[in-house]
């Protein structure tokens, strides 16, 4: 004869299954549940959210006084000053047109003239004007003392133009990076780094040139309208 417990396996093993079952479906669903909060949505929390940039620089004009270094390749490197004009076609690109000026000498003419008797070059002055394209694919936030958040652009430009100097011949071509930090809404910090490429001739040597333009300056800027 089958003992109690043996008979009451069998009947019993189907109810206990039906009864697993029900608890799993009275069991809470994932959607019914809170969504976990995040640090990046507290009120208090000064990192959050997207912020809004200082304004749009598409249809502004940007008019920039600038000065800095002109590092010449064959002659000698000297102060450059002089100022830019930028239109923004879109928010990430625009045309600019470039003029500068810095003094034109060659340090090493004047131990040529004490060596030959007579100076074998000319000092003068250079005038460089440049045109070309803006194109700024990087934008970026810097938090100040202040917890407060200024915005700015890593931009690209290209572009050709000339130097007008008895040294130069031919046009010049044009190509570099430039940061600018928007401070205010019509006011912006910048700087700009070009390599001013051209062929130049100085004391009977001829040659292609790489000479690098450090400029610093601050940017009006002038909303059009439209």
């Amino acid at each position: 004869m089958r003992p109690p417990a043996a008979l009451m396996t069998k009947p019993a093993l189907p109810i206990l299954l039906l009864f697993l079952g029900l608890r799993v479906s009275a069991q809470e669903r994932p959607s019914d549940s809170a969504l976990p909060t995040s640090v990046c949505l507290e009120d208090d929390d000064l990192r959050k959210g997207v912020q809004a940039r200082t304004f749009l620089k598409r249809h502004h004009i940007e008019i920039a006084p600038e000065g800095g270094i002109y590092a010449s390749d064959l002659l000698s490197s000297s102060y450059a000053w002089g100022g830019s004009v930028a239109f923004y076609l879109t928010e990430d690109l625009g045309i600019e047109a470039t003029f500068t000026m810095s003094p034109v000498a060659l340090d090493i003419d004047k131990s040529l003239t004490k060596f030959f008797g007579d100076s074998r070059f000319t000092e003068g002055r250079g005038y460089l004007g440049l045109a070309g394209l803006l194109w700024s694919p990087i934008h970026f936030k810097v938090r100040t003392s202040g917890e407060g958040i200024l915005h700015g652009d890593i931009e690209l430009g290209l572009g050709a133009g000339k130097l007008w100097n008895d040294t130069v011949q031919g046009f010049a071509i044009q190509a570099g990076p430039r940061v600018e930090l928007y401070l205010l809404r019509w006011l912006s910090l910048r700087l700009d780094v070009r390599d001013v490429m051209l062929i130049q001739e100085a004391v009977a040597e001829t040659r292609f040139t790489n000479n690098i333009t450090v400029l610093g300056g601050l940017g009006i800027w002038i909303p059009l309208g439209f």
